[in-house]
Parts: C-alpha cells; structure tokens; sequence
C-alpha cells in the first residue's frame, strides 16, 4: 500500500489520487450490485478494469479500502456543504444551510450512499466491533451542527434548548433520509429538505417569534 505521502515526504499525485478514486468508485458500484460481502477485490478489480495487484498497491486490502470509501463521503459531503454554509448570513441561516445542503448531497449520491451505509453496518475491527458506529464518531458527527447551535444561542438567535439534543435530532432527520431516497422511488428530497428546515427553524427559534 501507498502511504498519504511519498518516502520524500511529498503528497501523492494527481494521477494516484485520481485512480484511488476510480477504484473507490469501482467498489461503490460493485457493494451496489451485489452488496458488502460479495464486493471482493477481485471483483472490484475487474469492474474497475484493472489487476487486483493496482489496488493492493494503493489499498491495504480491503478494510482500507472499505474505510477510505466511507471517509471518502465525508469528505466529500464536506467539500460540499462547507462553502454553502459559509455564505449564509447568521447562525440561524447556516443551521439551515446544514441541513438542506446535506440534504441535497445526499439525494444527489444516493448510490454512493446506500454502499456506505452497507460499509459502516459491516465493517468491523479485529475485535469484532464497528470500525464506524461508536461513541467518539457520534461526538464527531454532532460537533458541527452543536456548536453552531450554542453560537446562535450565544448570540441571541435561538431559544431556550440542549444544543446537543437539537443535534441529535436534526442528525437523525438527516441521516433518516438516506433509507427513503434508497428505498422510496418517488421520494421528493427537494420538499423533505423545506419540511425539515420547517420543523427545526420553528424549534430552534424563540418563543413569540
């Protein structure tokens, strides 16, 4: 496997960055089609139309890759979301800008997103727990959208309320979706999103307002 960096301390380059990325994608497509336990390297090989020795020299067998495609996501859903929620004005438009931007990546990956979901559900350590669903990833997930909560809160924009519960609660609206735009042909993301921004606008606001 390749490391983040080159022995010389350098990034990798453009051209293995983007074959991790076609071989990420390759395994999205294959974990779709025939699910988590029959996406084998040899499979993903062969749909990404390469040797599987190419993957075992950017990949350290298959739970990096499995985990690099779950971080994948994350990261891309970040490079998305961020510059979205930066534009708006106040902490009551970016709480908002959170949600529907989420939102919209999501229903805009859905593929991508049903094969990580399949990933966090099976993927386990040596020990035989989750490599993803634990306590400190949950704290992880929750923190941007907290303490956007406690600085609008801070600052005069929202009501009286547990900034953690209220994260909780719009992640699980969130997350929630993932399932009905899988699952849900004719569900509409786009009226979702406005009915979640509805529910948590009216939630997070303060009394009389």
């Amino acid at each position: 496997m390749r490391s983040e960096n080159e022995p010389d301390g350098q990034p990798r380059s453009f051209i293995e960055e983007a074959r991790r990325r076609q071989i990420i994608a390759a395994a999205v497509e294959v974990i779709s089609e025939f699910g988590y336990g029959n996406a084998s390297l040899a499979r993903i090989a062969k749909h990404a139309g390469i040797s599987k020795g190419v993957i075992s020299y950017h990949f350290d067998g298959k739970d990096d890759l499995m985990t690099q495609l779950v971080i994948q996501l994350y990261v891309s859903g970040a490079e998305y979301m961020t510059p979205i929620i930066g534009a708006a004005p106040g902490w009551r438009g970016k709480v908002l800008a959170y949600i529907e931007s989420n939102l919209e990546f999501i229903a805009a990956n859905k593929r991508y997103v049903a094969a990580m979901t399949d990933v966090v559900v099976n993927l386990r350590d040596a020990e035989g727990k989750s490599r993803f669903v634990n306590v400190e990833s949950a704290r992880e997930i929750l923190r941007p959208i907290a303490d956007m909560l406690r600085e609008g809160q801070r600052e005069g924009e929202f009501g009286d309320f547990d900034p953690i519960l209220m994260a909780k609660s719009i992640r699980d609206a969130i997350d929630g979706t993932g399932g009905r735009v899988i699952n849900e042909p004719d569900f509409d993301a786009r009226a979702y999103a406005a009915h979640v921004c509805r529910i948590f606008d009216l939630a997070t606001g303060k009394p009389g307002e």
